[in-house]
């Protein structure tokens, strides 16, 4: 069984990153090479993001399309306020959809478990 914050780290947290170099890139015309010193993680991962080749999950952004604000929200901070990739709290937008009953049933779908209450057990302690 994987638990909700290893799907969190390899699945939500990629997916809200890539959407805000999504953003970044298409809507505010920044450069690759400018992102990738924002947010401390390399060009290379930025051209992933930007072609898909890196999370990329779109069933993922339809399940979530909260992913979608909570990156445009960050992404107008990083242009507005000039905020860095260390200075970036995913913990709401992790909280948040963390205690969703869509986030537990896509745990269960990704653990292939039937019987799983962990997300609503630990989200009250979060």
């Amino acid at each position: 069984m994987k638990p909700p914050c290893e799907l969190v780290v390899s699945k939500i947290l990629p997916s809200i990153r890539a959407a805000i170099v999504r953003i970044l890139v298409n809507e505010h015309k920044m450069k690759q090479t400018e992102i990738s010193a924002i947010l401390g993680i390399t060009q290379s991962a930025i051209s992933q993001y930007t072609t898909s080749t890196r999370a990329a999950d779109e069933y993922l952004y339809r399940l979530f399309p909260e992913i979608e604000e909570y990156a445009r929200e960050i992404a107008d901070k990083i242009v507005k306020e000039g905020i860095r990739g260390d200075q970036i709290s995913l913990c709401i937008p992790c909280m948040s959809i963390r205690k969703s009953k869509k986030f537990c049933e896509y745990h269960k779908q990704f653990s292939k478990l039937n019987q799983c209450k962990i997300c609503y057990v630990n989200s009250s302690s979060i």
